[in-house]
């Protein structure tokens, strides 16, 4: 039994609000379950179904954990010269993945740079043979991401 997550963000701006970053993990081999819900990025979906969505995808899955990051923080790592918008993101996602504790997860990656990204991610793990998958739009590309 392989587990597998998948993390996706909404809201990167204090200025509208909160930056939301979620987690789910399912057992792979589970993963056409939540494709037979029909879960898909939540941009395509209408506000009735990204709720039914959210309790079915919750009952499927083996842990989630969601982060809100509050406009107060995100503002701190702005003014930060160590910190930005994506290593904030990396941070907290890894938050998430050390909670999870999956031994796979794909990140719909926020950076242009994905493989300094995913070495800034890396350095906050706990378990450093969690397989990292980073791609832009990887929310479109997974369901577990979606």
């Amino acid at each position: 039994m392989v587990l597998i997550s998948g993390i996706d963000e909404a809201g990167r701006g204090p200025v509208i609000g909160p930056l939301v970053i979620a987690g789910v993990s399912i057992n792979e081999k589970d993963l056409d379950k939540l494709k037979r819900l029909g879960v898909r990025d939540s941009k395509l979906l209408s506000p009735r179904q990204r709720e039914y969505l959210f309790n079915k995808i919750i009952n499927a899955a083996k842990k989630y954990k969601i982060l809100i990051v509050q406009p107060k923080e995100i503002d701190s790592a702005l003014k930060s010269k160590d910190l930005n918008l994506n290593w904030l993101e990396a941070i907290k996602s890894a938050e998430i993945i050390n909670s999870l504790k999956p031994k796979k997860v794909i990140i719909d990656c926020p950076s242009n740079n994905i493989t300094a990204y995913k070495n800034f991610l890396k350095e906050h793990l706990k378990d450093k043979t969690t397989e990292l998958v980073l791609e832009h739009k990887a929310d479109f590309k997974y369901v577990i991401v979606s």
